[in-house]
């Protein structure tokens, strides 16, 4: 997910997605506007998702060349349940107490509890891994991974430098080469198959061949004047003997450089 500028709000997004695809092309899954914070109010930058596994480093939109920067989300937690989970706009849960964790009736009476990670200390707790937001988020933006697999990396490094945590690479996060694996995979599979295609083929062409020649020496020999020497018979036959082989050996090395011939 990339975030392009300066796009107005006029502008429709189905409209910014058929231009994209059409100057860049890639296909577009996902487009949507940020908004004013605190406000429903659209703003011009507009984040897009990009299907594949390289990400775009710029791109080219109305003859103009846009560069793409990384977009780090914050994490945002709502006022009236005190969750990270789910965005504002779909809670449909009650007020609740931060300190506690349960629905808010009245003076505060309960131990402390985080309703984020039920560990002993309130929802607003800076020791809340779940406060540590920030740094998933920005682990799961540079490392292209969820967010659920950078905050199990976050978590089983949380004793290291911040940096280093960053700067950690997953090892299941190098899609391209696993794809390109699969790909060469498939390609070799369909050479193959090509090839066994190839051959018979053209087994069942020189015995097409071998079947036509048979029958033209009959024909042909039906032909023959019976008053001919046999002389001349003799050398009608090794004539049209020498005509066959031509054509099967002709057919048989055409059907090897066809074998040979490399697939693009």
């Amino acid at each position: 997910m990339r975030p392009i500028f300066d796009i107005p709000t006029s502008t429709p997004l189905e409209e910014l997605a058929v231009e994209i695809e059409d100057k860049n092309d890639c296909i577009v899954v996902e487009m949507r506007r940020l908004l004013k914070q605190n406000s429903t109010k659209e703003i011009s930058p507009v984040l897009i998702t990009i299907l594949g596994t390289t990400v775009l480093e710029a791109i080219k939109i109305w003859f103009i060349h846009l560069r793409l920067q990384q977009f780090i989300d914050r994490p945002r937690q709502w006022n009236k349940c005190f969750s990270f989970k789910h965005p504002s706009h779909i809670c449909d849960k009650v007020n609740i107490c931060y300190l506690c964790g349960v629905v808010d009736n009245g003076p505060y009476q309960q131990p402390e509890k985080c309703i984020n990670c039920n560990g002993s200390h309130n929802a607003k707790s800076r020791s809340c891994s779940y406060v540590n937001g920030q740094k998933v988020l920005e682990l799961k933006c540079r490392n292209h991974i969820t967010t659920g697999e950078a905050r199990s990396i976050f978590l089983q490094k949380k004793n290291d430098k911040y940096a280093e945590t960053v700067k950690t690479m997953p090892a299941a996060t190098n899609f391209e080469d696993t794809i390109n694996a699969k790909f060469d995979t498939f390609l070799n599979a369909m050479n193959d198959r090509f090839e066994r295609q190839m051959s018979i083929f053209a087994d069942m062409l020189q015995k097409s061949i071998d079947c036509i020649c048979q029958n033209l020496c009959k024909i042909i020999a039906q032909c023959v004047d019976s008053s001919s020497s046999p002389v001349r018979k003799k050398k009608l036959f090794r004539n049209l003997s020498q005509m066959s082989g031509s054509i099967i050996s002709r057919d048989a090395g055409s059907s090897k450089d066809t074998e040979d011939m490399p697939l693009g």
